[in-house]
This record gives C-alpha cells, sequence and structure tokens, in this order.
C-alpha cells in the first residue's frame, strides 16, 4: 500500500488538489538532471517531551518564490540572508515566501510536538523510537531535493528516503545525514534502537533490515524474501531503480513503501503470512509508484498493477490463482453498490483499510488488477511483460498515466487498444453476462450448440470471453468475441458436449451470478442495508460487537422490536444464534468449539441478501475476537478461541457460469441388483424408514403397501406417519384404527377428501393394515390453510401472531440445495408467472410443511422409545439431503432410510437410499357420475357436466342441487365422495336433485344413473 495523505493536508485537498497530488499521494522521485530547488533540514529530538526542533535552508534562484506548507509546525523565526523576517502567512496553514530579484537564503526556525493518541497515529517521537509520517517540516508545493541531517539517541539507527547514509558521533548522540540524489514531493523519517543488517547484493543494490531486538529473529527471513522479490522484479520488469533498500519494522500499525525503504508495523512483522505477500507487494513499489511514479489526473494505475504482479502472482505461484481473482470479484461485489459511479479513472488513493474506503479499494486495487489480467490474456504473456518493461523503461524516475501505458502495449503489440482502455477507464458498471437459448443438433453425425450471449449493459462491452464445453471426463475450451446486447454463438463439437462453462478462471472483470457468489463477512460488512437482531438477554454477551457494528451504520433492534418483514429486505446478523427469529430460519446450530463463531449463510428469505449467525460463550471471546474481523472478509465461516483464529473458511461455490447441456445416464448392473427381501433386512434397522411417492402413482403406494407389511414382519412396535393427514385430526386417526369409527365415519370427520382429495383408494389398504394390527397412524402435516397462506400472502412473517404460535418454533430454511430444488419445481409449475418474491414464499411453505412433518415425527418418536415408524410422503419431502430426514435428524439422533421408486428413469444418488424399478400400475378407479361439484347456499351444485359422462346421459343438468343419492341424504360434496366410495362401476344409482325452473316452483327430481 503506498503511503496516504498526511493529517495536516487533506483539509486543503481539494484547494490545492492539482498543486498537492503529488505530496498527497506520493513519495515519487523526478526525473534525474531536472533542476529542482535544494532544502538543507536539520532536525534533532527531545524524546521525553515528544518534540522535535528543526532549522530548514532554502537556496532560491532569482525571481524564485516558495509556498510552503506548515500547518501544525510551530514556526519560531524566520530570515532572509542573515536577516530576520516578519512571518508572511497566506492561506490558512501556508508560509509564502515571495520572489526577490537577486539568489538568497531563506532559513526557517521551526518545532513540533507529536503526541501519539489513539489507534490511528501515523507519527510517533518518544524513548521508543521516532517515525514521522505527517508533516513535519516546512514543506513546500513543489518537489524539491532535501538534503537531511537528523541528531539521534547514540543507541538509534535511522532511515529516510536516501542512496546514502553517513552517521557521526557527536558527544553523547550521532548525527546521521541522509544523501539522495532524486527530487521528492515528501520525505519521510523514522529512528529506533534498531538491530541493523547490511548485506551488497550482487548488482550493488545495499539491503539492509532495521528490527527492534525482540523481533531481531524474523531480520534474516526477512532478508532473504526481500532478495528473492528484488530479483524476481529485475528479471520481470528491469533493473532497481535505486542504491539501497531496507526493509524497517515501525511501532505504529502500517506497512507503507517509499523509495529505497518499506515501513511495516510490529505487529504486521510478526504475522507469519507478510513475507509471502505483503512484503513482495511493497517491494514491487520500488518499480510503480515509486520508480515510476503515478500522474494522477489520469487515475491511479499502480496499485492494481501491483496487486496483479505481486499479491496475484503469488497466488498463481502455489495454483491459487483463480481463486484469487474470484475472491477480488467478490470484494468487487461486496463494496462496490450497484449505483456506483466511480470509474477506474477516477480512482485516486483509497485511504487505509476502513469501511469508508473500502470501495474505492475495490475499484482501484480489484478492478484495475482484472484489467491487467485482462490484458495479459488478450495479447499473451510474451507482449504482456516486454510492454511493462517497455512503460517501465520510458517513464522511470518521472510520472506516467494510463495514456503513457496505452501507448507502451500499443508500440509492442502493433494493436490499436484505444476501446479496450477507454471502456475499462471510464466506465462504472461491469459486464453482467448470461448465456440464453441454448441447444443441441445433430445432424450428419457432426454435433452443433448453438446459444446466444447476454450483455445486461447499455452500451455492451467488446470482451474476449472464455467458453469450456465438458464432454464426457474431457473438455474443450473455446474464445469468442462478444460485442453486442446478444452475441449467436454456433460450436462444432465431435461428441454429445454435457456442461458449458463461462469464464470458469475469471479471467473477465464480471458481475458474479447468484450461484457463484459466496456468503461472506466482506459482503455483510459491505451492505448498505444491515441490520442486527440481538437476542433476548444477551446485551452483556455482545457489547463489544454491537458497538462496532453501530460504527458500521447497522440498526440494531431487540427481538421484541424486530418487525420479521425486514429479514427479507436486509442483510441480517443474528446476535445469538439461540434467538427466536435465528431458529426460525436456521433451527439451533451447535457451536463447533468454545469461543466465537461467525457463520455466514444466505438470507433464507432472499438469496441476494445475507444472514449471519453469530455465538460466543463469553463476552470474553468477542472482546478478542471483534477488532481482528475486518482482516477475515473473504471466509464465510470464522472461529476464534481467545483471540486467535483456529477454522476459517470460504463456502463452495459454483466456479464460473454453468449450464448443464445434457444429463448423464445412470443405470445399474443387474447382477448387482438385489431382492426386495433383502434390501428390507437392511432397512429393519432404520428407525424411521420413508417411503416416498407421487400421489396418484399406483407403483409408489403399492411400494408402500409393501414396505409396511415387510416392517411389521420384522419389527411389530410400528406406527405410519402420514402426510394425507393434518396434524388436527389425530383424534379421529386413533378412534378409527381402535375400531370406533366405521370408515365412513372416519372419512366424514377426518374431512379427507376435502383436506386431500387424492383417490382414498390409494391410502385405503394402508389404513385397514393399520386398523387390523392396531398400528398407530400419525397425522404428519399442518393444516392446509396455513400453508396456503403462507405462500399467498407474504410468507411465515404476514401470518396471524397466534397461528405462528403454533408453529414448530425451529425450523431450518437454509438448507443447502433446498432453495435451488424448490426453485426447479416451482418454476415448472408457475411457468411465466416465475419471479424471486414468489419463489422466497414458496419456500417459506415447503418449509413450515417438512418441519411440521419433522417434528410430529422426533416428538412421536422420543415419547414411544422402541417404536420405528413407515413415513409415507411425497417424495419432495423425503429428500434425504434437504427435506424431512435431516430435520428429524436435527431434533433426535435416529437412524433413517428413504425408498423410492423410479421415474421417468432417473437415478436420483442423493435423494434417497434405495429406489426400486416397478412396472406400471394400473391405479384404483372409483366411479365417476361425471359432474364439477360446489357447495353453494342452495346446497351441493352441478356446476359442470362431463361429456357424455354417465350425469349427461342421465339427463342431469347444470344447477341442479343434489339432495341425496340411494336414499342418503346430501350435505356436503364430501358425502357424495364417500357414497361413491362404496359404488361400482356399471352399478344404478338414484340421484335425487332439486331443479330451478323459470317462474315456478324448484322441481324436485329423481334420475338413475349407470356408474
Amino acid at each position: 500500500m503506498m503511503k496516504s495523505a498526511s493529517i495536516y493536508l487533506e483539509r486543503f485537498f481539494y484547494r490545492f488538489f492539482f498543486l498537492f497530488i503529488a505530496v498527497l499521494l506520493t513519495g515519487q522521485t523526478a526525473i534525474a538532471g531536472q533542476n529542482f530547488p535544494t532544502i538543507n533540514l536539520s532536525v534533532s529530538f527531545d524524546l521525553k517531551q515528544h518534540r522535535l526542533m528543526g532549522l530548514c535552508r532554502f537556496d532560491l534562484e532569482p525571481e524564485q518564490d516558495i509556498v510552503l506548507q506548515v500547518g501544525g509546525l510551530d514556526i519560531e523565526t524566520m530570515s532572509f540572508d542573515g536577516v530576520q523576517q516578519q512571518l508572511v502567512n497566506g492561506e490558512e496553514g501556508l508560509l509564502a515566501i515571495p520572489a526577490a530579484a537577486d539568489s538568497r537564503t531563506v532559513v526557517v526556525s521551526y518545532s513540533k510536538t507529536i503526541r501519539t493518541e489513539g489507534e490511528h497515529s501515523r507519527s510517533l517521537i518518544d524513548q521508543q523510537g521516532i517515525v514521522l509520517l505527517d508533516l513535519w517540516y516546512p514543506l513546500p508545493l513543489q518537489e524539491v531535493v532535501l538534503r537531511l541531517t537528523a541528531e539521534i539517541p547514540a543507541d538509534f539507527s535511522a532511515v529516510s528516503e536516501a542512496d546514502d547514509i553517513v552517521y557521526q558521533q557527536v558527544g553523547n548522540s550521532k548525527k546521521v545525514s541522509f544523501a539522495f540524489s532524486h527530487a521528492t514531493s515528501f520525505t519521510h523519517f523514522v529512528a529506533g534502537p534498531y538491530q541493523v543488517e547490511e548485506e551488497v547484493l550482487p548488482d550493488g543494490t545495499l539491503l539492509a533490515t532495521y528490527f527492534f531486538a525482540e523481533d531481531n529473529q524474523f531480520a534474516s527471513q526477512y532478508a532473504a524474501k526481500t532478495k528473492e522479490y528484488l530479483s524476481r522484479y529485475v528479471e520481470l520488469i528491469g533493473p532497481y531503480p535505486y542504491k539501497r533498500f531496507s526493509v524497517v519494522e515501525n511501532r505504529l500499525p502500517t506497512g507503507f513503501a517509499m523509495p529505497t525503504f518499506t515501513l511495516l508495523g510490529q505487529s504486521v512483522v510478526r504475522l507469519p503470512f507478510i513475507v509471502e505477500t505483503s512484503l513482495g507487494h511493497e517491494v514491487l513499489h520500488s518499480w510503480f509508484g515509486n520508480g515510476v511514479g503515478v500522474d494522477y489526473s489520469q487515475g491511479n494505475w499502480c496499485e492494481g498493477l501491483t496487486t496483479y504482479l505481486a499479491d496475484q502472482a503469488f497466488a498463481a505461484d502455489k495454483n491459487e490463482d483463480i481463486a484469487f481473482r474470484k475472491g477480488q470479484l467478490v470484494k468487487y461485489e461486496s463494496h462496490v453498490a450497484a449505483d456506483n459511479t466511480m470509474t477506474v479513472a477516477d480512482f485516486k488513493a483509497a485511504g487505509d483499510h476502513g469501511a469508508a474506503n473500502r470501495s474505492s479499494r475495490a475499484v482501484g486495487y480489484n478492478k484495475v488488477s482484472m484489467i491487467f489480467h485482462m490484458l495479459r490474456k488478450q495479447l499473451g504473456d510474451e507482449i504482456f511483460y516486454a510492454a511493462l518493461r517497455d512503460f517501465y523503461a520510458m517513464h522511470k524516475y518521472s510520472k506516467a498515466g494510463w495514456d503513457d501505458i496505452r501507448q507502451s502495449f500499443e508500440k509492442v503489440s502493433g494493436d490499436t487498444l484505444e476501446t479496450f482502455f477507454e471502456q475499462w477507464l471510464t466506465r462504472a458498471d461491469v459486464p453482467r453476462i448470461g448465456v440464453q437459448g441454448l441447444d443441441l443438433e445433430i445432424a450428419d453425425g457432426q454435433v452443433t450448440l448453438t446459444f446466444n450471449v447476454t450483455q445486461a449493459n447499455d452500451p455492451p462491452y467488446q470482451l474476449l470471453l472464455p467458453l469450456v464445453i465438458g464432454i464426457g471426463d474431457d473438455v474443450v475450451v473455446k474464445k469468442v468475441s462478444i460485442d453486442g446486447s446478444s452475441t449467436p454463438v454456433s460450436l462444432s463439437l465431435a461428441e454429445i458436449p454435457q456442461t458449458l462453462t463461462v469464464d470458469p478462471e475469471y479471467d473477465l472483470a464480471r458481475k458474479l451470478a447468484e450461484d457463484e457468489l459466496p456468503p461472506v463477512w466482506s459482503r455483510f460488512q459491505g451492505s448498505a442495508r444491515k441490520l442486527a437482531v440481538l437476542e433476548e438477554g444477551r446485551e452483556a454477551d455482545f457489547s463489544p460487537l454491537v458497538e462496532r457494528l453501530l460504527t458500521m451504520d447497522c440498526t440494531l433492534v431487540s427481538e421484541e422490536e424486530l418487525d420479521e418483514k425486514e429479514l427479507a429486505e436486509r442483510d441480517v446478523i443474528f446476535l445469538g444464534m439461540g434467538s427466536k427469529a435465528s431458529r426460525a430460519h436456521f433451527g439451533t446450530p451447535a457451536l463447533a468449539a468454545p469461543g466465537f463463531v461467525l457463520d455466514v449463510r444466505k438470507n433464507p428469505l432472499n438469496p441476494n441478501r445475507l444472514a449471519v449467525l453469530v455465538e460466543t460463550d463469553e463476552l470474553s471471546q468477542v472482546e478478542a475476537a471483534v477488532g481482528k474481523l475486518r482482516h477475515y472478509g473473504k471466509y464465510g465461516y470464522l472461529l476464534f478461541q481467545n483471540g486467535r483464529i483456529k477454522e476459517k473458511n470460504i463456502p463452495a461455490m459454483e466456479f464460473g457460469l454453468n449450464y448443464l447441456l445434457d444429463r448423464p445416464l445412470r443405470g445399474v448392473a443387474v447382477e448387482k441388483s438385489r431382492s426386495f427381501t433383502e434390501i428390507m433386512d437392511e432397512v429393519a434397522a432404520s428407525r424411521v424408514i420413508y417411503v416416498g411417492e407421487t400421489h396418484v402413482n399406483q407403483a409408489d403406494h403399492l411400494l408402500q403397501y409393501r414396505v409396511l407389511e415387510a416392517t411389521y414382519k420384522r419389527h411389530a412396535d410400528i406406527a405410519i406417519g402420514m402426510e394425507m393427514f393434518n396434524r388436527s385430526v389425530q383424534e379421529v386417526l386413533d378412534a378409527y384404527v381402535a375400531g370406533e369409527l366405521s370408515e365412513q365415519e372416519f372419512l366424514k370427520k377426518s374431512h379427507y377428501f376435502k383436506h386431500w382429495g387424492y383417490e382414498y383408494g390409494f391410502y385405503r389398504d394402508i389404513l385397514q393394515f393399520a386398523r387390523k394390527h392396531k398400528l398407530p397412524v400419525v397425522a404428519l402435516n399442518l393444516d392446509k390453510e396455513i400453508v396456503s397462506n403462507t405462500f399467498k400472502n407474504g410468507g411465515i412473517a404476514a401470518l396471524d401472531a397466534e397461528v405462528k404460535e403454533e408453529l414448530p418454533q425451529e425450523r431450518d430454511l437454509a438448507m443447502p440445495g433446498y432453495r435451488k430444488r424448490l426453485s426447479g419445481v416451482f418454476q415448472h409449475h408457475s411457468g411465466p408467472h416465475f419471479n424471486d418474491d414468489k419463489l422466497s414464499t414458496f419456500v417459506q411453505a415447503q418449509a413450515l410443511w417438512d418441519e411440521t412433518m419433522a417434528e410430529t415425527i422426533a416428538d412421536f418418536l422420543k415419547d414411544h422409545a422402541e417404536t420405528k415408524m413407515v413415513v409415507i410422503a411425497g417424495s419432495g419431502h423425503v429428500v434425504k439431503e434437504n427435506a424431512i430426514p435431516p430435520r428429524v435428524a436435527r431434533r433426535i439422533p435416529v437412524s433413517q432410510s428413504v425408498l423410492v421408486t423410479v421415474k421417468e428413469g432417473d437415478l436420483v444418488p442423493n435423494e434417497a437410499d434405495y429406489v426400486f424399478f416397478s412396472p406400471p400400475v394400473r391405479p384404483p378407479k372409483s366411479p365417476k357420475i361425471g359432474v364439477m361439484l360446489a357447495e353453494k347456499d342452495a346446497g351441493v351444485t352441478i356446476v359442470n357436466l362431463a361429456p357424455d359422462g354417465a350425469a349427461q346421459k342421465a339427463n342431469l343438468e347444470k344447477d341442479d342441487v343434489v339432495l341425496a343419492i340411494d336414499g342418503q341424504d346430501v350435505k356436503t360434496v364430501e358425502d357424495i365422495k364417500i357414497s361413491l366410495l362404496y359404488k361400482e362401476q356399471g352399478q344404478t344409482i338414484n340421484v335425487k336433485v332439486l331443479r330451478p325452473v323459470f317462474l315456478l316452483p324448484d322441481a324436485v327430481l329423481e334420475f338413475e344413473v349407470t356408474l
């Protein structure tokens, strides 16, 4: 990181921007040979008083004036050629020295007191050492050659920008002089009780390390790695631009690069990864940022280039460059808002790592790094590095801008690159790419893949798009040029492809798709709509984190204050996993170990937002960890113990935009197939056995009966859990199984046909088996009306409070793969009406369904310790990865097995434990009258008749009100369905109806209807 603006200069930034820009943003050296004013500066220090005293001499030519920045300095005297002068103040904080006809010497004596206060202090004067990074001498508003002499304690050593450093003993102290042949905009000074190690490298460069005694064991490691980096960049770019390079330790937390040295904070030096990462980045700034400075009028290119040639290159050394580039795009998505207006040309400097600067850093570091990567991929390695060497050679010791970079790359490549640079430097957006219209055609032995690449940008970018086509175990790599909002692509292939992946190695700066974007802490940090929900009674546990969140513009609410509708509109952090709101969406995740846990998930109510789960076992764990969180933005799971990171990971997500072209066939070896008896012998060991169904597939129901029968034979103490019945009718089920109700009474009181409606014959044998053997039948389901209202009326948050109290309080809406699986189901059924809002309420409704059934199963098993349960439910509810089974396992530790029949030739290895192949089975057929009925005020009314159906043939009419069937009164539609259940096809029944007659009394008629 290049050094940032001084505290005293910032308030003058906009007034003097073009004059100050070099002073504010870089220690850049100027072109050798230019005529710059010379300053002789001598300083001494009173360490106990935290004070420096200085004498600054300017040798001015005739008609040469100079303006000095002196804000924060105590100017004591000023003399021209030895004659005391009255101070002439210009703007606040400036000292103007006017021009004169003759040359003259101007001497300014001054002092400054520096007391280090707060964690963000950048300068220091005390017995620990001296660090001068802010304004510490009268600073000319132009580049000058500075000759510095400092008097320091005898046990101190000192560093500044220099070719040579000379020490002279003076009594109980010593003087140190610095000679530097290049003009600078700002000079830094660092001194302390260092142990100095020096080595002359083969090319004559003096390499030095300045470490405090307690850290000097790191010196040899830093020296060795610095030699590697210097050698690496000499070979890659060109000769090192200075005569010496020093690695200097700082009492204060810094990571800066100045001409001839880098200044690393003591806390930074001790981190084991710094020598492998940040050190190389700072060394590289000797070439770019110092050796070649930045023309800030065109934007700052050097931070992104250094990130690319250092940080990403180090990742590439470990074959981690793809993940690194993806990480850069994640940071960009995290911190750069959709309404961003900052272009690359706008980026000047990022400042520190604080929240206010994260957006500009994402542009200047991450996006610019990606621009150089795209340039390299477009031109090739040989041309790319040759152009960088040309750029460095042409502009060493001077300032350069993006135009100079473009000219070097055009000169070396022979290509015109104006469009490339113009679109990437002057636009604030990044490409949003997609694929539509995928089609495979096979003709004459040739496979052709066609599709359109879309860009949701106006105007579209010109891009070289990488494609990878998966064919079996092989891949075909292609690059296509796209330049429109929809670009047709046609690829000829030798075999049928299975997959298409767009930009799998992140060679483009682009917006990531939902399946690529991991839920990580940096995304929450960068959110503009953060909400913290504090678990009741946990205020003291999380107080340090609450304080930090409030500084991040995060809204804090208690559980009682929470408006649940906000959970879908915000990025939410739950302070306490035991809160009601947290358990209602994520269940109760167990702490991995004592300490402080931060777990970032996708918000199950809105996949474009996040939910962060935080837990701790004591306040001290939060205190020790909270200050370190900003360093771990790229991770989605963090476990700290006593402030030390014990576990961290990035959630696994897709790499590239992935499209399935052809689902690979699955099969089983016939000789490995197993008999039903063998399978049931294994399944009998499970305490819960799920048998999935497609509700109208008789083969599924036949399998259910066989499994029930086989399980009962092996273990008589079983219960049957059935999705088909709501929990509210449990007493009715119990009475029927006990023989206290007839079947007709049972169907009437359970409202089977109203609440479920599928052919009762599908389940009749199962229920009669239970009745015969007095097996408990457990009603698993939630009232249909609640599920329907959840879906239709805005999700769980929109339900009445008393209804919500009756729901399972622990619900996991974020189970991996759950939303994606349900998305396919919902899209299939909703077609063009599909949208994310309705999908969200659909997921909530399905989760309520699954959690209710899981809770009912678990509660029953807890109360019946020896009982097994056969669960009969739809196949979507028994998926072993994310439907009922894992939700049962969350509540009670039980062994479980999932059985399904194969439908449409699909084998789904992650959804079931056993699959069965079944021939088509004719479903049961109950007799039909051939009418559509509705319950109206007048009674059960015929609202439509099936063409050529039994009712039409018997001359029944629309609007007839059915009064009775075979003498049994009809009050509801259920009455008719129950009556028909006991009839047979071909049987003739008597139907009494009330028929409205125009202008006459209604007629009561009877008809003979043959079923």
